[in-house]
């Protein structure tokens, strides 16, 4: 069964504009008045006032649930000391609840195999081949959120989104990739420019 995100006390027409917009995508999505008990959900979202709410039994981490709380910039920090695993910033698109919802669900890492080898990660930098490829944290959000998605172009906003850069902000993200290219080709030749382009869409691995 894909992967449930149940929202908690989300607007009925927010919802179905993000099931929509993430039609095509691995999760099943389910709304909710009140937070989920058991094991009904693998991601919880809920405004960051809701926190306190959670009964004891669905308090980060839910009984195994990731939560997500989303709101302003400036509850940021008390989200995170109530024990959520991350947090959306309004506002918010579902193209970035997608991606974070995938890296919470993906913390353990493993080997993408690909034609010239395996690539696989150690902390933030990741093995090739022919050696380790050093990576700046920034740089290894913007990997592990192209492999976790590969196949499929990720808009460059949902990348600025991760680095907390903005949805604005696509000139850094082009200068991430420019980077991450080159230290893996450092360790892979044979790997080229293994994050593609795809025109108006954003980037990709292939």
């Amino acid at each position: 069964m894909n992967p449930t995100i149940v929202l908690v006390g989300c607007d009925p027409l927010l919802f179905e504009k993000i099931r929509a917009s993430l039609a095509g995508s691995p999760f099943r999505f389910l709304a909710s008045a009140d937070a989920p008990a058991g094991d009904e959900a693998d991601v919880l979202v809920l405004p960051v006032r809701d926190l306190d709410r959670l009964p004891d039994a669905s308090r980060p981490p839910a009984g195994g649930a990731a939560v997500i709380a989303h709101g302003p910039a400036g509850l940021m920090r008390a989200g995170f000391l109530a024990g959520c695993v991350d947090y959306l910033r309004d506002p918010w698109t579902p193209e970035e609840l997608a991606l974070r919802a995938e890296a919470a669900l993906s913390r353990r890492e493993v080997s993408y195999e690909f034609s010239w080898g395996p690539l696989r990660f150690e902390g933030d930098a990741v093995r090739a081949p022919r050696g380790l490829a050093p990576l700046t944290r920034q740089q290894a959000v913007i990997l592990r959120a192209l492999l976790r998605r590969r196949g499929h172009p990720v808009p460059r906003a949902a990348l600025a989104c991760l680095l907390g850069a903005g949805a604005g902000a696509s000139r850094s993200v082009d200068v991430q990739v420019s980077a991450i290219r080159r230290r893996v080709r450092a360790a892979a030749p044979e790997a080229g420019r293994f994050i593609v382009c795809v025109r108006r869409q954003g980037y990709m691995i292939p």
